[in-house]
């Protein structure tokens, strides 16, 4: 088996430590009840392995991304307002997410129209994210809600909640970065 060969099976089977696997059946259970189970958009055809532009993935990219979301998540733990909390927390998913979309892309070939959901994005790069892009995908609509300024009931508990499951997120990002950087070396 030629090692480009190996590298690109390597890359589609990282997989995160369990305890980060998912979010917790607690964090879960405080999905806003209009969310229901997050309906992410089906996932197109082709293969669920990792490919970066060019065969390297973007580290650089992806770790400035990983810094940011750590800011936002620095950002939400000082906010006095459960909803601001909410929000930079939300923000700093997202920027995990870009993260881990940011070292490996799935389908560059197919000329289907992508949808512009980074939960949807994640789920059908990275599987492995599955659960997190369910979860994250059910708070979408509040997201929303609270970044137009709408009144929102968001208490305290739920907000801390939400952005401790963030910065398990991001815990499980930067290892599924360091394991993309490991076996692009490896293969190199």
């Amino acid at each position: 088996m030629s090692e480009r060969v190996k590298s690109e099976r390597a890359k589609s089977e990282r997989i995160l430590p369990a305890e980060l696997s998912s979010p917790s059946v607690s964090a879960v259970s405080r999905l806003p009840a209009t969310s229901g189970t997050a309906k992410l958009p089906e996932r197109s055809g082709g293969s669920s392995s990792m490919r970066g532009s060019g065969d390297r993935p973007s580290g650089g990219f992806a770790w400035n991304l990983v810094g940011k979301a750590d800011a936002l998540l620095a950002e939400s733990a000082g906010a006095g307002d459960a909803a601001d909390r909410f929000r930079c927390g939300y923000l700093a998913a997202l920027r995990g997410a870009g993260a881990v979309l940011a070292v490996g892309v799935v389908g560059a070939g197919s000329r289907r129209k992508r949808s512009g959901n980074a939960w949807a994005l994640l789920d059908s790069a990275a599987p492995t994210f599955g659960a997190w892009s369910r979860y994250f995908a059910g708070w979408s609509d509040t997201r929303a809600a609270v970044e137009t300024g709408l009144r929102v009931e968001i208490s305290d508990a739920d907000a801390d909640a939400f952005v401790v499951e963030v910065g398990r997120f991001l815990t499980a990002v930067e290892e599924f970065i360091g394991q993309a950087l490991r076996i692009d070396l490896r293969a190199s």
